[in-house]
């Protein structure tokens, strides 16, 4: 067994930093091609799907959990998602529940827990959808992390950037989504960041191959926003 797969399976149900543990994975592969990277990260997924269904997830949650590594493999590559995004999810720290993805272990700007909430590429936005999504995570998130269980949902994404709501009416998906959070205050970072993640998840590139192929003007712009909701056991039909 490659020593990347054992650091990333020993690694599994800790709740590691992603980027600590990305880059102790890079020091191990490093001089090595990508694809032997990649056959590390796929390696690990039976190991993660079994140890979350040894920790309440059902076989659906455990196969889209891992579901993502050739996704976002397949949509961005290993470079483009970034090691420490597949560190999370091959060791649990994120797990999908239905139609969204949820992140143990993350913190609040007060330094409050928080679950984080993410969007995976998995088709439209569908609000009872996710709203199953926030109905059904607690009870694996108890399971699976009980020392980190969390007050808020937490989501910080282009997605939430209040003017989309100007370009894409009130009833839209993601404005709809946008919706159950509560914006925090702005950073200097977040316009800048934000057309990185236009770039990136609607286009399908960079941000600088997307200026290098079409003109300034015709790149969708988008604000980076961070949103809280507080965290209930009942948290359907909140996005209207």
């Amino acid at each position: 067994m490659h020593d990347g797969t054992e650091l990333l399976a020993a690694a599994i149900g800790t709740v590691p930093d992603p980027g600590e543990l990305a880059a102790a994975l890079e020091s191990i592969v490093r001089g090595l091609p990508d694809s032997a990277t990649v056959d590390v990260l796929r390696a690990v997924r039976p190991r993660t799907a079994a140890w979350l269904r040894a920790h309440g997830a059902s076989a659906d949650q455990a196969a889209d959990s891992i579901a993502d590594v050739d996704r976002k493999l397949a949509r961005y590559g290993l470079r483009g998602t970034g090691l420490d995004w597949f560190c999370a999810v091959l060791t649990a720290r994120v797990v999908t529940v239905g139609r969204l993805q949820f992140e143990i272990g993350d913190t609040a700007a007060d330094g409050s827990a928080a679950w984080g909430v993410h969007v995976p590429e998995t088709g439209p936005l569908d609000a009872p959808a996710c709203d199953r999504s926030f109905d059904e995570a607690p009870a694996l998130l108890r399971a699976v992390a009980p020392a980190h269980v969390a007050g808020w949902w937490q989501c910080r994404s282009w997605i939430l950037d209040p003017e989309l709501a100007d370009v894409l009416g009130p009833d839209a998906n993601l404005v709809r989504f946008a919706r159950r959070f509560d914006l925090g205050p702005p950073s200097s970072g977040d316009a800048a960041e934000g057309d990185g993640g236009v770039a990136k998840f609607v286009l399908g590139t960079t941000l600088p191959d997307a200026r290098a192929a079409v003109s300034r003007g015709s790149i969708p712009s988008g604000r980076l926003a961070t949103g809280l909701r507080p965290r209930g056991d009942g948290d359907a039909n909140t996005a209207d």
